[in-house]
This record gives C-alpha cells, sequence and structure tokens, in this order.
C-alpha cells in the first residue's frame, strides 16, 4: 500500500525545522561546498577537572558548547532536567524526557537533542558527573563496597540508562553533588555510587565505541549528526544532503559510516522508527499515517523495519503504550523508549 499523503507533523519534534533550516547549521544549501571550519569542530571533549578534585560535576545549559555530539576517555553520568528530545548513544536513538538518567562509557559517542522555539535556551537541562577510568577502579580496590559497580561499568560501554522509580532518586542524589564543596562533595558522590550498584538499568547502545574517533570523517560528520537529530525525519533524504555537502553520494555514505560505524540508511530508518513510536504514543494517527509522516513511502515496507528494530508491529507497539499509560511514568518510560 503506497503512501503519499503529506501530514501535518506531531508530537514535541512539531514543527521539526525543515531541510533548509536544519541544514542551515552545517553549511548553506546554496554552496556546495564541504562544510565550513566552525561547524567542523572535533567531537572529542576535553574534561579539566577543578583543582585538587577527584571528578568533575557540573550542570549547563541547552543549546550551549557542551550540549553536542561528543566523545571523552571518561565516565560520564548524564541527568536531563527538563524537556523532551532525541538521543543518540552509540548506535542507540531513542526520545527522551525529563529525568533520565544514564551512564555512558569511556569513548562512547553520545548526546541528547531538544526541539527548541527560535531564541529558546533550556537553562541547567544536563546535569554531569564525570570520572575517569584510573580513580573510579582505584576507588573500587580501595573500597570492595563498590565492587558492585564492576558490571555496571561494564554494561556503560553500550549506554546505561537507569530504570524505574530508583532512577528518580538517583537523578536527585546527582544534583545534590552541586550543593556540596570539599570533602562534603566527595561524601555525596560516594553515596551515589554505593547507590548505584544496585539500582535496575537497562542498556542502550548494541555496538560500544566507534572506531576512528578522531578521524577527519567524524569531525565532519559531528555537525550532521547534529543536524539530523533536530530534522524531520519525513524529510532526510541521502542525495540531498550529500549534495549539500559538497559530496557525491558514494563519498558521503563512507564518510559516514567511517564516522559512525553504520550505514546511513541503518541509522535514519532508527531515527524515523524513533519518532513513529512518538506519534504512536501520543497520536490518533493511522498506522499508515504515521508511517507517512515518519518517512516510510509505504506500510509494508514501515512494518517490516519496525519490527526489525523494536520486535513488535507499529500496531502491537500502539497497544502495549495505551496500557503503559496507566503504569507510573517511569516504569512506561522504560518500554515507550
Amino acid at each position: 500500500m503506497s503512501v503519499t499523503q503529506k501530514l501535518p507533523k506531531q508530537g514535541p519534534f512539531s514543527p521539526i525545522a525543515s531541510r533548509a533550516s536544519a541544514l542551515g547549521m552545517v553549511s548553506s544549501l546554496k554552496a556546495k561546498a564541504p562544510v565550513s571550519e566552525g561547524n567542523t569542530r572535533p567531537v572529542y571533549e576535553t574534561i579539566h577537572a577543578e583543582p585538587n578534585t577527584s571528578f568533575r560535576w557540573h550542570q549547563h545549559d541547552y543549546p550551549g558548547p557542551l550540549a553536542r555530539w561528543n566523545h571523552h576517555p571518561e565516565y560520564e553520568l548524564h541527568l536531563i532536567t527538563q524537556s523532551e528530545g532525541r538521543a543518540i548513544i552509540g548506535d542507540h536513538i531513542g526520545s527522551f524526557g525529563p529525568r533520565q538518567l544514564v551512564l555512558v562509557g569511556p569513548d562512547l559517542p553520545h548526546g541528547w537533542f531538544s526541539p527548541l522555539k527560535p531564541g529558546e535556551v533550556l537553562t541547567g537541562r544536563d546535569v554531569v558527573l564525570q570520572f575517569s577510568a584510573k580513580w573510579i577502579e582505584g576507588l573500587m580496590a580501595l573500597c570492595p563496597e563498590l565492587g558492585g559497580l564492576r558490571n555496571l561499568l561494564q554494561a556503560s560501554t553500550l549506554g546505561v540508562e537507569f530504570t524505574g522509580p530508583e532512577a528518580l532518586g538517583l537523578g536527585e542524589k546527582l544534583e545534590a553533588i552541586g550543593t556540596f564543596q570539599g570533602a562534603g562533595k566527595l561524601a555525596a558522590c560516594l553515596d551515589l555510587l554505593a547507590t548505584l550498584t544496585s539500582a535496575p538499568f537497562r542498556t542502550l547502545s548494541l555496538k560500544g565505541e566507534t572506531k576512528a574517533l578522531n578521524s577527519p570523517e567524524m569531525q565532519r560528520m559531528s555537525g550532521v549528526i547534529t543536524s539530523l537529530m533536530a530534522m524531520d525525519p519525513s524529510e532526510i533524504r541521502h542525495d540531498h544532503l550529500a549534495q549539500d555537502l559538497g559530496l557525491c553520494a558514494s563519498t558521503f555514505s563512507r564518510q559516514f559510516r567511517a564516522a559512525t560505524g553504520d550505514t546511513f540508511m541503518s541509522f535514519l530508518h532508527r531515527l524515523r522508527v524513533c519518532h513513529a513510536c512518538h506519534l504512536l504514543a501520543s497520536s490518533p494517527l493511522s498506522i499508515t499515517e504515521i508511517g507517512a509522516a515518519s518517512g516510510f513511502n509505504n506500510l509494508s515496507n514501515f512494518n517490516r523495519i519496525f519490527l526489525r528494530l523494536r520486535g513488535c508491529t507499529p500496531r502491537e507497539y500502539r497497544r502495549h503504550a495505551r496500557e503503559m499509560t496507566t503504569l507510573p511514568h517511569a516504569d512506561a518510560t522504560d518500554f515507550l523508549n
């Protein structure tokens, strides 16, 4: 069954930036030239701890220089305090909402992207705790009580999302660290780490760190990924993206795979299914309409790709989503994401 009707967009990504406005963050659509230097900054984040501290705690706004697709050798515990949007963690693309708490392992690319109105700034959206492998391993050697962290740290190479009602308390503990100084700050951090040892979680990515993280391709595709996460998935076209970057389609595909470890079409399918999941859970549109609004050109293709990526059909997902609305928010979020 073919789907050609153009439909109005729904949900937190409505309206999403058009192809032209979103790609404007990467390069001018009229200029068929490579991305400008100002938009190809490396995604590697250098983390500077404050003097005489064991770890780094900070809170920042969105958008901001730290709120981008990035990676670093430190572990990162990341709390979203407000807003909804799309997150990319390794090869995982999913929706997020307020109070999501994720632990990201060393050099696993990650980023959280919220739809914004012109000029809008989400103050203090992100609360972050970052620490080195050397520090946490030494701490576990000195404190056997923290030995339960080993499985969690190993799982974090795929990205870990904390689940259930416990996640809310963990997020509060993370925020509270910023209210302390000196030894009190260290004690608050140790309390949080001890609580993490028994907290329920799920892994997000199927693959670990991306190879060639500091390659020129990775640097170029950083801006592309940021733009794609803000776009309407039904408007994204492989040949248009390549042309806008001054590349042929095959070169664009090669650079995208070198940077992300995934093909462009696989990435796009996951982005479109993520968008479809949101619509299935929140809109009254039919399955056919949602497939079209998410960028799938026919219903059978939509059903096939959705089943492969989510393990159920769109209709089954919608039924489960409606059932989950009767559960506490944290439990429902575990399924919907």
